[in-house]
């Protein structure tokens, strides 16, 4: 028997790449023996040299070989079949070299663009059941398909092909079948390989049996135990971003006692779908352009939920975002010299997940013109000091933003005013009634002072009466309650409150009631509190306003409020930091936790406060998939050779090869040598399926599975000790083996899969 090779098709030009293993079986028994590691025994080397030598490759000589498919066949996309054609013409070859031969050959298409493009390779020739390996890669055809892929029996199809190499492989074929029938003659001839009668009715045909010499012990030869599966081993996974599919591409890896060979990696049946993915990529942010655009990696989760990334973060156009002003969370600037009002602004963009995401803190807007703003002094008091004899003029900022007014807090303008104590008017009229005392008989005059103000006057105090006239006496008595002075809160003073007497027949005698003196007590702020304005980061102080050295004490003239005017006290920035949400999302069977990027502040009372401004980068969890591994139902399946085929038949599990000796005519002629038989094969089979679930019950992609296959094989030959050692047909004999789990283990190791 010829040993029989994986050979493989390269087909180039930015088409897929096939990987086909070729031998002179049924299209069910070579998927079967490619994927189930079946053990055969091969006898020999069918010696081909392959046109991958460069010295041989410049002698090849290409010519275009006829054959038609022998039946319509619907070629499947990606995944080949086994095809069986018929040689038309062969160029240089004797037409009985083709008689009766079939070209084995597998076939599929891709699409290209679109288009789909039929691929086929020959694998090898073959003839009442002998087969001749071919070279795959010297003979290849390619050819433009219509929308339905079926393979018309009518329609020629052209192979180019190495001339040389085939007709020698029909040769092999041609002189094979003579000595196959030369030997089959010379066996009969000599008693073995007997057909299904009785063992003892050959040994009773031989008239040469007691002449016989008795052989020594039994010889099997060393035939070299080989074995051969599909393996993922040393191949790569081709990115295929045309398709978005990671496909795992697979070589098969025959071993002969221990000694392991590879073939060429192609395409195998695994596929995963490419998806993107935008948790592991930052936003690419241009402010000259004021767009911020997402970035994504490729990925796709492999046949154990591992998520394999490919390539490095790129922007996706089509998932761009327009960079605006904030001005809701900044506080206006005040420009006093330049006497204008400046808005601040962040500026952010709305992300994919629709959050609002800070990329520049506040500063100067550029699309809101600062606004004017001028000094009143309405609503701001004049200040008085008494003890210096002067009033000062206080004033206050006011301006609009977004149509709502706004102020600051009164403070001195710098205008000062003299006071004037007057009696009368200019005019010569009394300012004060002057007060008479009938008794005494006796006039007091009073006064007030006086302050001009643009040109007009203002009283800074009540009627006075003249204590020098006459014994009028000034007393608190009666005004010690502060809650009826006068309080005025944008000049920071308080004014005491008195009224005056004198005695007659010893008894007091007001002459006015409680009034605003000029005893001036001046405000002490106390901050009791903040009201915090996290949306802008400041708080306000909450103010207790009180007067020291009244008649009762502390009195409190304002409690834990916010005073016109009061300053925004900024917050204290402390720094960037991350913290987790609760978000939580999967790609596939990764498992990502949201985290948010967020900025520190400390408050004026010490408490933190933190700004979330965008997306921190998730946290990769891992994979959170587990594969389901199901077993199908036991199957079983045999392989039975008979008396006219045990020796030519195809190596399915393995071959026995006996020795011979023996001698007829009282030693006149003598036989030996070996015969070899295919082994008769029984086969239990299991299908697995294995699927990947998420810890949330989803399943992720697509279930796969696989044929699993226990092998039994018992030769088909025996010696026997009748008139000498002979070699006879032995029928079907192996039972059908267990699928231990132990084999369906290690065809999941095999396969890729984890246990």
């Amino acid at each position: 028997m010829k040993q029989r090779l994986p050979l493989v098709l390269c087909v180039w030009a930015g088409l897929a790449t096939l990987a086909i293993h070729a031998h002179a079986q049924s299209p069910d028994q070579d998927l079967a023996a490619a994927r189930a590691a079946v053990t055969q025994t091969p006898s020999g080397s069918n010696g081909d040299v392959s046109s991958d030598d460069p010295d041989m490759a410049a002698m090849v000589k290409k010519v275009k070989i006829i054959t038609r498919s022998k039946t319509a066949a619907q070629l499947p996309e990606n995944t080949p079949i086994a095809l069986d054609l018929g040689l038309v013409d062969v160029p240089g070859a004797d037409a009985k070299l083709t008689e009766g031969v079939t070209a084995k050959a597998y076939a599929r298409y891709v699409k290209v663009d679109q288009q789909k493009v039929g691929q086929l390779v020959l694998s090898g020739v073959e003839k009442d059941g002998r087969a001749e390996a071919l070279n795959s890669d010297d003979f290849v055809a390619q050819f433009a398909l219509e929308n339905d892929p079926t393979l018309d029996p009518a329609a020629p199809i052209t192979v180019e092909g190495d001339q040389s190499e085939l007709i020698a492989a029909l040769k092999r074929l041609a002189v094979t079948g003579e000595d196959e029938t030369a030997s089959k003659k010379d066996v009969e001839d000599a008693g073995v390989g007997a057909s299904d009668g009785a063992v003892a009715s050959n040994a009773a045909q031989n008239p040469d049996a007691g002449s016989y010499t008795t052989p020594g012990a039994l010889e099997l030869d060393d035939t070299p135990e080989t074995s051969t599966r599909i393996t993922a081993e040393g191949c790569k996974m081709r990115i295929d971003l045309d398709q978005l599919e990671a496909i795992q591409q697979t070589r098969m890896a025959t071993t002969t006692d221990g000694e392991t060979s590879y073939g060429t990696c192609a395409d195998g049946d695994e596929r995963y779908k490419i998806n993107k993915s935008y948790s592991a990529c930052a936003y690419i942010e241009d402010l000259d352009a004021r767009t911020a655009t997402a970035s994504f990696i490729y990925y796709y989760t492999d046949g154990s939920g591992n998520r394999v990334e490919h390539g490095e973060c790129q922007p996706d156009p089509e998932a761009r975002f327009d960079i605006v002003e904030d001005s809701s969370a900044c506080r206006v600037s005040l420009d006093y010299d330049a006497g204008t009002v400046i808005t601040n602004a962040k500026l952010v963009y709305t992300n994919q997940n629709g959050r609002k995401i800070e990329v520049r803190d506040c500063s100067p807007s550029e699309d809101v013109a600062p606004a004017v703003m001028s000094a009143t002094s309405e609503g701001c008091d004049i200040r008085d000091d008494f003890d210096a004899g002067v009033s000062y003029q206080r004033h206050k900022y006011v301006y609009e933003l977004g149509g709502v007014s706004y102020s600051t807090a009164c403070t001195d303008s710098g205008t000062e005013f003299a006071h004037e104590t007057i009696y009368k008017s200019e005019g010569g009229d009394y300012v004060c009634t002057p007060l008479i005392n009938a008794n005494s008989k006796t006039v007091t005059l009073q006064s007030r002072v006086r302050i001009l103000v643009n040109g007009l006057e203002q009283f800074r105090t009540a009627c006075t009466p003249d204590t020098t006239s006459m014994e009028v006496v000034a007393t608190t008595e009666g005004c010690e309650d502060p809650a009826y002075w006068t309080h005025s809160l944008s000049a920071g003073q308080s004014y005491g409150s008195e009224r005056y007497y004198y005695f007659y027949d010893d008894k007091q005698e007001f002459i006015s009631d409680c009034q605003k003196s000029d005893q001036v007590y001046t405000h002490q702020i106390e901050i009791t509190g903040w009201q915090p304005h996290d949306d802008q980061l400041f708080a306000y102080a909450l103010s207790t306003v009180y007067i020291d050295g009244t008649p009762q004490g502390r009195y409190n003239i304002k409690t834990s409020e916010v005073l016109p005017g009061t300053a925004q006290t900024p917050y204290t920035y402390d720094g960037e930091s991350t913290a987790p949400n609760s978000d939580v999302w999967y790609e596939d069977c990764t498992r990502f936790a949201g985290q948010d990027l967020v900025k520190n502040y400390t408050r004026p009372d010490g408490t933190k406060y933190a700004l979330t401004v965008g997306d921190a980068d998730p946290v990769n969890q891992g994979n959170v998939c587990s594969a389901q591994i199901s077993w199908g139902a036991d199957t079983h399946a045999t392989y039975v050779l008979t008396s006219t085929n045990y020796s030519s038949a195809a190596n399915v599990c393995g071959s026995t090869t006996l020795r011979y000796n023996y001698a007829t005519g009282g030693g006149e002629h003598e036989f030996s040598g070996t015969d070899t038989g295919m082994n008769h094969c029984a086969f239990t089979d299991a299908i697995a399926t294995k699927t990947i679930v998420r810890e949330d019950g989803t399943t992720i992609g697509e279930p796969v599975s696989n044929s699993c296959r226990a092998t039994a094989a018992a030769p088909s030959i025996y010696n026997v000790q009748v008139n000498g050692l002979k070699v006879w047909f032995k029928a079907f004999g192996p039972a059908y083996p267990a699928l231990t789990t132990a084999i369906k283990s290690q065809c999941i190791v095999n396969w890729g899969w984890p246990l």
